[in-house]
């Protein structure tokens, strides 16, 4: 982040905060954001994941439950959507191919 807006640097001095990495926070993994919606001010997102149910009959039910809800600031929602507009930008360039994996000796 280069420029951090100014509503999330309180010291006034143009640096972006302290980013802490930890290695115990869960990874949400999710297929589908099937809600969405704003209460006092607060952005509110609802997470799905894809599941398969087996039955006794061997025939699967597909399902989504709920498996995250995300609740942020605007400023924060502004944060997210641009982190995920760059990720897909990354997408849509070529990838290289890995060496190794394009001709067989």
């Amino acid at each position: 982040m280069a420029n951090p807006p100014p509503d999330i640097d309180p010291t006034g001095k143009g640096q972006a905060p302290t980013f802490e990495n930890r290695n115990d926070i869960p990874i949400i993994y999710f297929d589908i954001a099937p809600a969405y919606g704003v209460m006092s001010g607060i952005v509110q997102v609802e997470l799905g994941a894809r599941v398969l149910v087996p039955h006794q009959d061997d025939t699967v039910d597909v399902r989504f439950v709920s498996c995250g809800r995300l609740r942020c600031s605007a400023a924060a929602a502004v944060h997210l959507r641009n982190a995920i507009d760059a990720s897909l930008k990354m997408l849509e360039q070529p990838q290289p191919n890995p060496v190794g994996a394009s001709k067989l000796n």
